[in-house]
């Protein structure tokens, strides 16, 4: 099956994506979580008969997520899904991953000719007041920034950490040692970021954001969360040193 558009929403983010029928709905809850920042455990996903109605459904599987492909849920392109946070405690949760590979629609237009199409994403957030366009968005998103940035002026080099983003209790406990704490512009000019070294190879780097090295860790133990995702505390590590990134062997 071909893959389709359809616009993803959730209370804070909102993109026009591209996804695949065949995906069962377990991948595509990983793949949202990118999206939104909301852990899949967390995620309720509707599925709307348009984008342009309120007549809703709940997309889920009887039995397994992995077992479920998205086919079964019929979905027609440029309809809209939106993904609702079951877990209010999840505040941080800001959606930082827009530039995932093959997963946004490219426009290779002008500006003009872009707006002249009927359907498209910018279109659809200035009709349903998404996004930028819309005022509660953007308060929220400053209430955050100032959160953070309040936040982060209290973390330090070299503090041990645990790293609270995932309220699924089946997900492995993520404690490291913060290593940068800063603006990192290949992700976004605004938030403040704490770059952590992890003591178990459950990251997503090597301390490096597209080409920039921020700290020197080994691959998979580098991680880089928004400042409330971080719980400062006397967290034991009984393997410090054995993976010590600024050893000679390291490059």
């Amino acid at each position: 099956m071909e893959d389709i558009n359809v616009y993803i929403t959730s209370d804070l983010t909102s993109s026009e994506r591209r996804i695949s029928p065949n995906w069962s709905l377990s991948t595509f809850k990983n793949k949202l979580h990118q999206i939104t920042g909301i852990p899949p455990i967390d995620q309720k996903l509707w599925l709307y008969k348009t984008k342009d109605t309120s007549e809703r459904s709940q997309m889920r599987s009887i039995h397994d997520d992995s077992l479920t492909q998205l086919y079964e849920f019929h979905i027609i392109p440029y309809t809209r899904i939106h993904i609702e946070n079951t877990n209010l405690e999840n505040e941080e949760l800001l959606g930082i991953d827009n530039d995932l590979d093959n997963s946004d629609v490219k426009f290779d237009i002008s500006e003009s000719e872009y707006d002249s199409l009927p359907n498209t994403v910018k279109k659809w957030k200035q009709e349903n007041k998404l996004g930028r366009f819309d005022p509660e968005f953007q308060k929220k998103k400053t209430e955050q920034l100032q959160n953070n940035l309040k936040l982060a002026s209290t973390l330090n080099i070299g503090d041990r950490c645990k790293i609270n983003t995932n309220s699924d209790s089946d997900s492995p406990l993520r404690i490291g040692t913060i290593k940068y704490v800063g603006r990192i512009p290949e992700i976004d000019d605004e938030n403040v970021w704490v770059g952590v070294q992890l003591d178990e190879p459950t990251g997503k780097n090597n301390g490096s954001v597209k080409g920039t090295q921020y700290f020197k860790c080994l691959n998979n133990y580098g991680v880089f969360v928004k400042p409330m995702s971080i719980e400062v505390g006397e967290f034991s590590n009984d393997d410090e040193g054995l993976f010590d990134s600024d050893s000679d062997d390291e490059l």
